[in-house]
């Protein structure tokens, strides 16, 4: 079984793997520097996938973020923009035991010939003393959906008991299970879920992840002008959004109307997710339009909708997400 929060969680745009995964991996390499309080200068080498599209992810951003100590899960998008532009104007990178020199050009590296034997998204960090002595020096991966993995280190995997009450490998023994125990899937995946970690700790994180989803909606529909890129394309949810709610106040419903206010909250997902802003991967930020769409269709336009009905869709889409 796939956990619930192995599937959704939080971070920023605008991949999981590129800025999502790195910010972490760089959160992590800061945390090991309080034992070299003398850390003159740090390095940072990227391989692979992320030397070859890491600019257009926002890589260099999300490990100046980290290094700064900044995690994905709870920095504001508008407070990461400020801080990677101060970071860059005034070159100095802010640690836990005071500032250090930092410049983007030559500190962060794009390897663009070499593969770690690891991963395909790999990244090197190093620090350094005064005299170029090497302080510390790590190797970790990014290997997807947010997950990171350092070099030697066993890849992480989901938060499952040996037990639980309700195992199932695929469609037809969860429908079986059902069967047996009288059960709907999102009690079954409830009760799996419990088996993990408090039903007060479950509940809470549903309304924590429903919350940025909604926020991520509603800042995608209010943001206009163009996206963050060479390409120059313009933010359309907002137009789109307004055609709808014009069309809506003549009373005259088109027979589609429901597909085009999901259609619209899928794509101010997907705009947020470009910009850099905070989205919940489902389960990573490509895919991360679909369930908040239709999440916010069921909470705004379906008569006897409910924040139970809201706990029910997100450990139903478990149940599907980890199959």
């Amino acid at each position: 079984m796939i956990s619930l929060f192995d599937l959704f969680k939080i971070g920023i745009g605008p991949s999981s793997s590129h800025t999502t995964g790195p910010m972490k991996a760089a959160w992590q390499f800061q945390r090991t520097l309080v034992q070299f309080p003398s850390v003159a200068r740090i390095a940072v080498t990227l391989f692979g996938s992320l030397a070859w599209t890491g600019k257009g992810h926002s890589s260099d951003k999300a490990l100046l973020l980290g290094l700064s100590g900044c995690l994905p899960e709870t920095i504001e998008p508008d407070d990461a923009e400020r801080r990677f532009v101060d970071i860059k104007a005034h070159g100095l990178l802010p640690l836990s035991f005071g500032m250090i020199p930092f410049s983007l050009e030559r500190d962060i590296v794009f390897d663009l010939e070499r593969m770690l034997p690891g991963h395909s998204n790999a990244m090197r960090f190093e620090a350094f003393d005064g005299n170029g002595r090497l302080l510390a020096g790590e190797t970790w991966y990014s290997i997807g959906g947010g997950f990171i993995v350092r070099e030697g280190a066993r890849a992480p995997g989901p938060e499952v008991p040996a037990a639980l009450p309700f195992p199932y490998r695929n469609a037809e023994e969860l429908l079986l299970l059902g069967e047996a125990s009288s059960m709907r899937i999102p009690d079954l995946v409830l009760a799996n879920e419990i088996a993990i970690r408090c039903k007060s700790d479950v509940l809470q994180g549903i309304d924590r992840l429903a919350a940025v989803m909604f926020e991520c909606i509603e800042r995608g529909m209010r943001t206009k002008g163009e996206l963050p890129g060479v390409l120059k394309v313009q933010r359309r949810a907002s137009s789109l959004s307004e055609r709808l709610r014009v069309a809506h106040k003549t009373n005259v419903q088109a027979p589609h109307e429901a597909l085009e206010y999901v259609n619209v909250y899928a794509i101010a997902v997907n705009e947020e997710n470009a910009a850099g802003g905070r989205v919940v991967t489902a389960p990573t930020n490509r895919a991360a339009g679909v369930i908040p769409a239709v999440l916010k269709y069921y909470r705004d336009h379906c008569p006897g909708s409910s924040h139970a009905g809201i706990y029910d869709f997100f450990l139903a889409a478990t149940a599907v997400g980890s199959l």
